[in-house]
């Protein structure tokens, strides 16, 4: 399967309508969410979510594909206490327009569209200060974006609206389309080509994104750790933080120093379509390269995971509504959820 986000939402239905929010269109229809969802019983090792010390004026935002589409809606509804987002393939905020036809033919795809920057900036401005945090807070914010020559699923040109729209607000940018790269998460930690689709989502370009992006929203770094961690990488229980299509569990790596009382700074990491833990395991918490670096560098490391369900078959992040109407802003399911286990830590 390569285009897929395209298929998550076919298989998921259409919301035709813009979001309530920000278009002043009257009442959307929401695709029909199913009441039942699959309970799975958590292991004894999994834990309560820690609470740490956490310096939030580093705090960050990272993600692929649909989790990138989330990065971008963390960053924009929480901007006054979120520094920056890092994205690969990542579309502009409020792409979709609670619209599946927008987000199946303009949102991605090599052959399609996009939706003009001007009416997602109309629709953030409706938003702003009521629904999500004052755009005047966007400014001076920070984006790290990727975006392969070689990626199928998600057009550069979504990309670099992304950027356009960033610009618009006064967020920096630093960005990379110049890699010939299919479409994943680039990590060193992985043997997967880097032109080539991959059931993972996990591509090798002979550099290192994470220290990249790292440097680019803290500054230089001490080394990374290529040995054994001494940090640790705990599962906890996802069910206080509640939302359809979300899983039981999720992970976070926690270097010594952090769960010893130091001041650290934190990651949240998003994982894409077919690349939560219940498609590819830990493969994506243990080799996207965030850990190694954040184990010398003081930096926890947020690993939230999605779920398959009737409305979202792919296992992805809400980047079009399936979850309802305001899933771009700081009240829609599963940003609130995601932004209450970073207040937690």
């Amino acid at each position: 399967m390569t285009l897929l986000r395209m298929v998550a939402i076919v298989l998921a239905g259409g919301v035709p309508a813009a979001l309530t929010a920000c278009s002043g269109s009257g009442a959307p229809a929401v695709a029909a969410v199913s009441t039942t969802r699959t309970v799975r019983s958590a292991s004894s090792e999994v834990q309560s979510l820690g609470s740490y010390n956490v310096d939030w004026n580093n705090v960050v935002v990272a993600g692929v594909s649909s989790g990138a589409d989330m990065a971008t809606e963390l960053s924009y509804s929480h901007s006054s206490k979120i520094k920056g987002a890092a994205t690969f393939a990542g579309s502009p905020y409020f792409c979709a327009q609670d619209n599946a036809y927008d987000a199946l033919y303009l949102c991605a795809g090599t052959e399609y569209g996009k939706v003009p920057d001007g009416t997602l900036e109309s629709d953030t401005n409706n938003a702003s200060c009521t629904y999500m945090d004052c755009v005047s807070y966007l400014k001076g914010r920070l984006a790290w974006i990727f975006s392969g020559t070689k990626d199928t699923v998600v057009a550069q040109s979504v990309a670099k609206s992304a950027q356009t729209m960033d610009s618009y607000y006064g967020i920096s940018s630093s960005t990379n389309y110049s890699t010939a790269a299919e479409h994943g998460w680039v990590t060193p930690d992985t043997s997967n080509s880097c032109g080539a689709l991959n059931d993972q989502y996990l591509i090798n370009c002979s550099f290192d994104a994470e220290q990249s992006l790292l440097t680019y929203f803290f500054g230089a770094l001490s080394a990374r750790n290529n040995g054994t961690l001494s940090g640790s990488l705990i599962q906890f229980d996802q069910y206080p933080y509640d939302a359809y299509s979300m899983d039981t569990t999720g992970w976070i790596f926690v270097p010594a120093n952090c769960a010893g009382g130091s001041k650290c700074k934190l990651v949240v990491a998003l994982h894409g379509c077919l690349q939560a833990q219940y498609y590819v395991g830990t493969a994506f918490v243990t080799e996207s390269g965030l850990n190694e670096w954040a184990d010398t560098n003081s930096i926890i490391v947020l690993y939230p995971q999605a779920y398959p369900s009737n409305v979202n078959p792919d296992g992805c992040w809400d980047w079009w509504g399936f979850d309802g109407s305001n899933y771009a802003v700081s009240g829609g399911a599963e940003v609130s959820a995601i932004w209450s286990m970073m207040q937690q830590i």
